[in-house]
């Protein structure tokens, strides 16, 4: 009995320190500022937020989508639909896959044509994840969202792959009954930051705003970053193929079910798409994507390879704050056009097409 109180007590807990909005758009980058904590976690334990009949925009990727794209910033400008920012650091492409699938999870089939996936594009995410995801803390080829699938038990490991233990339909009651265990490691990780700020003089590895504004890479720095990502992407020279043919049938899939899909060819700065052996392949494949979507009404592309100055990047890959804007309002601009402004009457009178070469619009 007294454990059962105690269990009450933090769950009630919880809801008073932590209330969960039950729908509307969520920013998934603010996981720190929840009971989730970390942008897996969020995204696996809060995705029932999309399993409702409303217009939504899902951006999925990697970290460079996650704060390039402000999801205030492109909600604001954008009122056809509700904006959710789902980009994960160290995200690959079947990863971005995990992410779609258990969106679709907790959604009923009719309501699938309702989203529009906005999924961010850089070389970094053509790796296979048997060669991302080696590290010994984990099974080699487990994602973070695999990670979050096994950690509370809603998925079980087998030799055909992660089985449901609790049915997408159970999955708030699965969090509620989970609450009180997230509240005391929230304690736990906020007093660990606190001492962490104590010894080192800050709280966390991640830099802020403010810092990420100012701050210059050193031509040290940069060759670390080379160094770094050709060790990440397997010292193969180039993209993974499978990679590139797990994105095409992604992208296939999610048109071909009535979903739409906007394909973001993210920018890096030009020093680092100059020397990286892996931008080539990745451009070419890009290219091809777009030219083989090109002629689907549901499908829509952007680049924004003007915006490659190298001040303008806090890193090998992050905008800085003041080009994050940028990135967001190209982003709403693109939306608006392609579900905004009479998008129903233009769709309902031209039929689906054959996969063709022509280019996308931009």
């Amino acid at each position: 009995m007294s454990l059962a109180f105690l269990y009450a007590l933090f769950a009630g807990l919880s809801f008073i320190v932590f209330p969960d909005p039950s729908s509307g758009p969520r920013d998934f980058q603010a996981a720190d500022r929840t009971l989730y904590m970390t942008v897996p976690k969020y995204v696996f334990l809060g995705r029932s937020v999309f399993d409702n009949p409303d217009n939504k925009v899902i951006l999925v990727g990697a970290s460079n989508t996650g704060v390039g794209f402000r999801q205030k910033v492109v909600q604001a400008a954008l009122g056809c639909a509700k904006v959710s920012n789902l980009g994960m650091g160290g995200a690959n492409i079947s990863e971005v896959k995990q992410v779609i699938d258990l969106v679709h999870a907790v959604q009923d089939d009719r309501d699938r044509p309702l989203n529009t996936f906005v999924i961010g594009a850089w070389f970094g995410m053509f790796v296979d994840s048997d060669v991302k995801f080696a590290d010994p803390d984990r099974t080699r080829g487990d994602t973070d969202i695999d990670i979050e699938r096994y950690r509370y038990g809603f998925f079980r490991r087998t030799p055909d792959g992660p089985v449901a233990v609790l049915p997408p339909k159970w999955l708030d009651a699965g969090v509620v009954a989970l609450r009180p265990l997230l509240l005391i490691e929230k304690v736990v990780r906020q007093a660990r930051s606190s001492v962490s700020e104590f010894v080192v003089g800050r709280n966390t590895a991640q830099r802020s705003d403010a810092e990420r504004e100012v701050v210059v890479m050193s031509e040290q720095d940069k060759k670390k970053a080379l160094e770094y990502w050709n060790d990440t992407m397997g010292h193969t020279g180039e993209i993974s193929r499978a990679q590139v043919a797990l994105l095409n049938d992604t992208i296939e899939s999610l048109l071909r079910s009535g979903q739409k899909v906007v394909l973001a060819d993210l920018p890096i700065p030009a020093w680092f798409r100059d020397n990286s052996p892996y931008q080539r392949s990745y451009e070419v494949s890009i290219k091809t994507l777009i030219q083989q979507f090109g002629s689907w009404p549901t499908f829509a592309s952007m680049t924004m390879s003007d915006l490659d100055r190298d001040l303008d990047y806090s890193d090998e890959v992050h905008a800085k704050p003041h080009v994050a804007q940028i990135w967001s309002t190209r982003l709403a601009t693109v939306l608006d056009t392609f579900l905004c402004k009479d998008r129903s009457e233009r769709l309902a009178t031209v039929p689906l097409p054959v996969l063709g070469t022509t280019t996308a619009p931009h």
